[in-house]
């Protein structure tokens, strides 16, 4: 019952990857949801001449939905950059929080480069011609990676509502994004009203932080209350070593400090068989010239050079004899005066402490800035990146819903493709442990479907085992009652009645043909033959 099931469902998954996937036009709850319908969608490339790197509108690697496109880099080396301005800025204040989502796939890898979004700040400065990496950016969010780097970026540019100015607010801790699989990833950032921070991959919860922490963000999103003194100076008379060098020692008269580390050992002797003027190499004396050799077209013979054996031994050698380095029982090296205590010193100097002159206390950081657009700016080495599917909402369970109707289906999709793949490279092996793995995500899925079908299929087996069963044992009881009375009520070996079928008769002219009777296996005696009832 099992494996029809899965059957059936093995069908109906075949039937939905070639059905075409419709992905929606709209998401409601969304201020802005780009599927990348068409080439473009709602971006535009940016006019910069720095951006010269192409976008391509294309299919998913793995096509698990089939027909879905996204927003491709193009190009390799070069400076990629597209954004969309909305027409009327979403602000997070008024929506409860913010929550933006996007599908990305590497097809390439990534080797060094970004594949983050940028939630541009509403101002005067936004222009779809001008956008560049100066645009200003409210938060920055996705994954980078370059030589050590590999992170999920999540950085928020705050304004002092003091001083005025912006500065960029780290996440500390990101998580390591998947950048080699070739699949694709979901990532999702949640701006709570309680200050906090979530960072989602693939729908599960990666981090968490709270924008009010002073360890979470560097530098923290509000400054400290003191600071010091930047017209502070220290003393010139100040003296904050605490060792100095002793005034009263003197280099002693036997310290050479020209004596070299390494001299050659003086109890070293030249071995006596060492022979000084003979050389590594001699002429082979085993070796003769070839048998063709013509010494008037190929000119004199010479034998190759060997290692010379005069040369090869204990206590032997050739060449100059050179006694070996050792270490310099007398060498001291430079002469350094010890350090002792500065009766001087008065202790580290730190500029005194004033009243932060910036200083703000921001209770609902969650707050940001509104935004007025999406933008997409990189610059990579490898083209083939992918990105769909962009949700900018106030309410994560917006996010949650596309996510669950195109994302995890794709997901799905790819991981059944992948064990496809791997299995058609390891044989039938393969080929098992994929449909042993199809059945057990099947069933982990659709457990309600399972449990019915083994409640249909297994439970009246069982039923009828166990009833049989039961209702066989006084039919049998009851014919055993009825031999014992048949055994009593005759005192030989006479007939008596028989329970065989008209097919156990012998036939006619069978009936005077002796008959071997058999041996009672229990009892050792001969049972009485039965006959055909009247």
């Amino acid at each position: 019952m099992l494996t029809i099931s899965y059957i059936v469902a093995a069908q109906a998954d075949l039937a939905a990857e070639e059905a075409p996937y419709a992905p929606p036009a709209t998401l409601e709850g969304a201020h802005f949801f780009e599927p990348f319908l068409s080439h473009y969608g709602a971006f535009t490339a940016s006019k910069d001449e720095v951006f010269s790197g192409e976008w391509k509108h294309e299919l998913y690697t793995h096509d698990a939905l089939a027909g879905d496109m996204g927003l491709v880099v193009g190009s390799v080396h070069k400076k990629h950059a597209v954004s969309s301005l909305f027409a009327k800025p979403f602000v997070p204040k008024d929506a409860g929080g913010l929550v933006i989502q996007y599908e990305l796939q590497l097809k390439n890898k990534l080797s060094c480069g970004g594949a983050y979004l940028k939630l541009l700040t509403a101002s005067e400065a936004l222009d779809h011609d001008g956008f560049n990496a100066e645009t200003p950016y409210t938060i920055m969010f996705g994954p980078d990676k370059c030589g050590g780097t590999n992170k999920v970026h999540f950085i928020l540019r705050h304004q002092n509502p003091v001083s005025k100015e912006w500065e960029e607010k780290h996440l500390q801790s990101p998580p390591t994004p998947e950048v080699n699989d070739g699949l694709t990833h979901l990532y999702t950032a949640i701006v709570g009203s309680d200050n906090t921070v979530k960072l989602l991959v693939d729908n599960k919860q990666v981090k968490s932080a709270s924008l009010l922490s002073a360890s979470d963000f560097k530098p923290p999103i509000n400054p400290e209350k003191v600071v010091d003194d930047p017209d502070d100076k220290k003393p010139a008379e100040w003296v904050d070593e605490p060792k100095i060098d002793d005034p009263e020692a003197s280099k002693p008269d036997d310290w050479d400090e020209d004596a070299p580390a390494k001299i050659a050992d003086p109890k070293a002797e030249k071995p006596p068989l060492w022979l000084d003027d003979a050389p590594l190499k001699v002429p082979d004396p085993s070796a003769t010239p070839p048998g063709d050799w013509d010494m008037d077209e190929d000119g004199e013979w010479e034998a190759p050079l060997v290692d010379n054996p005069d040369c090869k031994g204990e206590g032997k050698g050739c060449g100059e004899w050179k006694a070996p380095i050792i270490s310099n029982p007398a060498y001291k090296g430079k002469w350094h005066a010890p350090r002792v205590d500065n009766p001087a010193y008065v202790g580290v100097w730190k500029p005194r402490q004033i009243d932060n002159p910036s200083y703000f206390s921001d209770e609902a950081p969650w707050q940001v800035a509104p935004v007025g657009g999406i933008g997409i700016e990189l610059l990579t080495d490898r083209s083939g990146i992918l990105f769909d599917n962009i949700v900018l909402a106030g309410s994560a369970d917006v996010a949650a819903g596309i996510a669950a109707s195109a994302f995890e289906a794709r997901a799905k999709g790819e991981q059944a493709a992948k064990r496809k793949d791997k299995s058609k490279g390891d044989g039938v092996r393969g080929m098992i442990a994929d449909y042993a793995a199809r059945a057990l995500e099947f069933v982990q899925e659709n457990l309600l479907i399972v449990g019915a079908t083994l409640c249909i299929g297994v439970l009246p087996l069982l039923l009828f085992c166990c009833g049989g069963s039961k209702k066989k044992a006084p039919a049998a009881a009851a014919a055993a009652a009825a031999a014992a009375s048949a055994a009593a009520a005759s005192s030989s070996s006479e007939p008596g009645p028989s329970s065989a079928g008209e097919a156990d008769v012998p036939a006619d002219d069978e009936d005077e043909k002796p008959e071997e009777e058999p041996v009672s296996k229990k009892a050792g005696k001969k049972p009485a033959r039965t006959k055909k009832a009247d």
